[in-house]
């Protein structure tokens, strides 16, 4: 028996994170998280927002503290 997943459920599956922390980006879709085995970012850094300052993208690091996003979607 095999499970039809959607992209992003696929993609999550795949695509493992450097690290899940109980941070507001984690439930939004335009989150683009650090890859396991990355050494590139610093260890701070969880991901960045493809929404916000595109094409810069803005680094979120897991000490930040956001209540409230105007660029937040659900993934679900």
């Amino acid at each position: 028996m095999t499970a039809k997943l959607s992209p992003v459920e696929f993609l999550a599956h795949v695509l493992t994170p450097e690290k899940k922390t109980d941070h507001i980006c984690w439930k939004c879709k335009y989150l683009k998280w650090v890859l396991k085995g990355s050494g590139f970012p610093p260890a701070d850094i969880i991901g960045w927002c493809k929404k916000i300052h595109w094409p810069h993208y803005w680094c979120i690091s897991e000490n930040d503290v956001i209540k409230k996003c105007y660029a937040f979607e659900s993934i679900k």
